[in-house]
């Protein structure tokens, strides 16, 4: 299986479907031979200090590294951002 990783900042937790979490937390479990992945990898996912927690609504292979709980909202997308930024433009005001 390939594990893709997606990130929604602010990044609280590591959240997977279980399958592909338990593959990760036996990846990143140490072992005195690691096939996988490389020693820099490990030292750096180990150091995260995130928990690892189970989604069954993720597909298998998706690890979504996101602000804790599925239900926090997710920064806005550029749009999101340009409508705000215009709706606070007075509609009267001339552009330069």
């Amino acid at each position: 299986m390939e594990i893709y990783f997606v990130r929604t900042d602010p990044v609280q937790e590591v959240a997977a479907e279980p399958a592909t979490l338990d593959m990760l937390k036996d990846i990143l479990r140490p072992k005195a031979i690691e096939p996988r992945a490389t020693p820099e990898l490990l030292t750096a996912a180990r150091a995260m200090d995130w928990p690892l927690v189970y989604d069954a609504t993720l597909l298998p292979g998706i690890v979504h590294c996101r602000p804790s709980g599925p239900d926090v909202t997710p920064p806005p997308t550029w749009a999101q951002v340009q409508e705000y930024m215009r709706a606070l433009t007075p509609a009267n005001e001339e552009q330069p």
